[in-house]
């Protein structure tokens, strides 16, 4: 299926991956500077200000939500990018940026069964076979099967496996909402509570983790790269993300994000000068092949989001 026939969605959800994707390198390269609480509330703080900048300089006119509904779809921001990114940047701060953008395509097989347990959804056998193979070509890459290891942490990974789960349930309940609600909208208000959540955790964490002359000593290309990274990966690939949740289900949309180890990978290697060894790239090759067939094959391009 050539790009220009693919459904909308499924085009906005492959600029979610990318843009996912390299913020997560972006954000790997300020993390020698920044500690990850205080680097979550910078990007989330760019992301915000420039979401309702943005809402308020639209001149288009837009359907008010209700405001039980509004605390409905806000609340998830507790999930992601609240607790969801704030163990990935733990994670990420003792682990690589390959392995890192590897475990996140898992986050497509964890909606599928998550799908499954809370909405009864049943993906075909064949999607659930190349989703376990994808799964597999991942475990390769990341030295699950062999006596080495991917170049990260155990305690690295597990973080953002368990960051990557509570963004799986993110995703399943966010599209509920998806289909009738303005995207901007929601990724505003969702990164607006998460803002909060974060910026509450801080004070605890600053004294834990904020060296005395941190904000001294970053320059401001740093300042500058942090708030990039999170307009980026929180306001242009949320945004873009349920948008495309409007056209296609949670089911298809997830399996676009095992697109953002093929970025993210490129990113480490170009920009992090990460070393990628032959297993990672032939797990990684496993894994987007499994994934394009998928895309291309297994999905029909009317696939329709759940309604709520």
């Amino acid at each position: 299926m050539p790009l220009a026939t693919l459904p909308r969605g499924a085009v906005l959800a492959t600029l979610a991956a990318l843009c996912w994707g390299a913020a997560t390198v972006m954000s790997k390269s300020v993390l020698s500077v920044f500690p990850p609480v205080f680097l979550l509330v910078l990007q989330l703080l760019a992301s915000v200000i420039c979401l309702w900048v943005f809402i308020f300089l639209r001149r288009r006119p837009l359907p008010k939500p209700a405001p039980a509904e509004v605390f409905k779809f806000a609340s998830l921001g507790l999930l992601e990018p609240g607790l969801a990114y704030l163990l990935s940047l733990i994670g990420l701060a003792t682990t690589t940026a390959s392995n890192a953008t590897l475990i996140y395509s898992t986050e497509a097989i964890m909606i599928i069964v998550l799908g499954v347990l809370l909405f009864g959804e049943k993906p075909t056998l064949r999607f659930v076979v190349f989703s376990l193979i994808a799964v597999g070509g991942l475990c390769f890459a990341l030295g699950v099967f062999s006596a080495g290891d991917g170049g990260g942490s155990i305690k690295g990974d597990a973080l953002i496996f368990a960051g990557t789960l509570v963004a799986a349930l993110y995703v399943v309940l966010s599209a509920r909402f998806a289909a009738r609600i303005d995207a901007v909208i929601i990724v505003a208000w969702q990164q607006t509570v998460a803002l909060i959540f974060a910026a509450l955790l801080l004070p605890a964490s600053a004294a834990l983790e904020l060296p005395s002359d941190a904000l001294t000593a970053a320059s401001p290309g740093d300042w500058l790269l942090a708030a990039l990274s999170g307009v980026v990966q929180y306001a242009l690939a949320f945004s873009l993300y349920i948008a495309a949740l409007k056209t296609i289900s949670a089911n298809y949309a997830g399996s676009f994000l095992n697109l953002i180890p093929l970025f993210g990978l490129a990113g480490a290697f170009l920009f992090l000068h990460e070393t990628l060894s032959l297993p990672q790239l032939i797990g990684a090759g496993i894994t987007v092949l499994a994934v394009s067939y998928i895309n291309l094959r297994l999905q029909p391009a009317t696939d329709k989001p759940a309604q709520a």
